[in-house]
């Protein structure tokens, strides 16, 4: 690849659509009323497929060829990656939700800044679209942007028509979520598939981050990886994407351990286990009844504060109304910062070089009307290749990524 071609890479980073019913006690069942097959039709017009299904007492599990589907009677939370048209499923879920005698109690629609948002499908080609494709379904939604413009950012969209203090009135709910980028090398590559590994076996570790849940993972070819876990009404997820120019992993969860040593310990498996450079994480609490913004955060640390290799780069903190609350962090680890200063110091002295002397990098001299090459969900490298691969030099993830 020369000159004027600018590799692209899958985009690992997810759209987040939750939407909350309100209880409808005439029809227990709602939406776990419904079969696979239409939960299927409806993920048709979001462009992504059920692979696999799971269910217990409280929630229905479905891990999909793009990220995940959950499904309580009167909620439901979905997932998806890469080019794939989360939003349009809402007519269809609206639809559904209609026939079960459902209304809409809260939506939330969040996700983090692409890394190639040039390749990006309508309505998902801007976030103002998203925004106004979303209040064409739902009157009164509100917009954020939590984080530094120039750097990592989350947005959310928040419609909230459950009545001033519910939230209050209910058990207290949380939801944790890490986006993790520049995942180590010796990490990512136990992502590859190996030979002889089944499509659903169990990778070492996994099952332990909430203890006592049940999974249900699925291993991509050649490389990638997604696994839901269920324990009573506890949920979690992952998703790997494996590839050196776009490596990334998420992790989200429900479970809120009563300690802080707990939550540290959970943190501290995901850290060991993706070992990622830079990390966003957003966590969203119901039932906080501080009078401002942040309150509870001054007044006990947080499990993130203090978490050996990491430093929290900056840190975003807003209330929602109706006693929520969400905390946006950004962290980067030790190594990664090293490895940024030495590359500072790398350009810096290429600029002090005489002009002959300097070694233009590949990405410097692409002109503005580059052609745009998008690798597959998982390039077609085996684990040695990844490891050397030169689209690591293609594709600089260093200033935002």
């Amino acid at each position: 690849m020369g000159d004027g071609v600018t590799v692209l890479g899958f985009e690992g980073p997810e759209k987040r659509l939750e939407i909350d019913f309100k209880r409808n006690n005439d029809n227990p069942l709602g939406l776990r009323a419904f079969s696979k097959d239409q939960w299927q039709e409806m993920l048709n017009d979001a462009k992504c497929t059920i692979i696999s299904t799971k269910h217990n007492e409280h929630f229905d599990s479905f891990v999909l060829s793009e990220s995940s589907l959950f499904v309580w009677p009167f909620k439901m939370m979905l997932k998806t990656c890469g080019t794939t048209t989360l939003l349009k499923v809402i007519p269809k879920l609206l639809e559904m939700a209609t026939s079960c005698q459902l209304s809409v109690e809260l939506v939330m629609f969040s996700r983090k800044n692409f890394l190639f948002p040039q390749v990006q499908v309508y309505p998902h080609t801007d976030w103002s679209l998203e925004v106004n494709y979303l209040d064409q379904h739902f009157e009164g939604g509100q917009s954020y942007v939590l984080g530094p413009m120039s750097k990592h950012h989350w947005f959310l969209y928040l419609a909230d028509y459950s009545s001033t203090g519910m939230a209050g009135e209910k058990t207290k709910e949380t939801t944790l979520e890490l986006m993790m980028h520049n995942l180590d090398p010796s990490a990512a590559i136990e992502f590859y598939r190996k030979e002889g590994v089944e499509d659903q076996d169990k990778f070492p570790g996994v099952a332990e981050l909430v203890p006592g849940q049940e999974t249900d993972e699925f291993n991509f070819t050649p490389c990638g990886y997604s696994m839901n876990g269920l324990r009573d009404d506890v949920y979690s997820t992952i998703h790997v994407t494996p590839e050196p120019h776009c490596s990334y992993a998420s992790f989200e969860t429900n479970w809120a351990p009563r300690h802080l040593p707990a939550t540290k310990e959970m943190l501290s498996r995901v850290f060991q286990l993706f070992k990622p450079g830079t990390v966003t994480l957003a966590y969203f609490a119901e039932n906080v009844t501080n009078s401002h913004p942040g309150d509870h955060h001054q007044q006990q640390p947080q499990a993130w504060d203090e978490m050996p290799g990491y430093q929290v780069m900056h840190r975003t903190v807003s209330q929602l109304g109706n006693n929520r609350e969400i905390t946006v962090c950004y962290l980067e680890s030790d190594a990664f910062i090293a490895k940024k200063s030495k590359r500072v110091r790398s350009n810096t002295n290429k600029m002090l070089s005489p002009v002959s002397s300097v070694d233009l990098p590949v990405s410097s001299s692409f002109p503005s009307a580059a052609t745009a090459v998008i690798v597959p969900r998982c390039a077609p490298l085996n684990a040695a290749e990844a490891l050397a691969s030169p689209l690591l030099s293609l594709v600089p993830q260093d200033s935002n990524f």
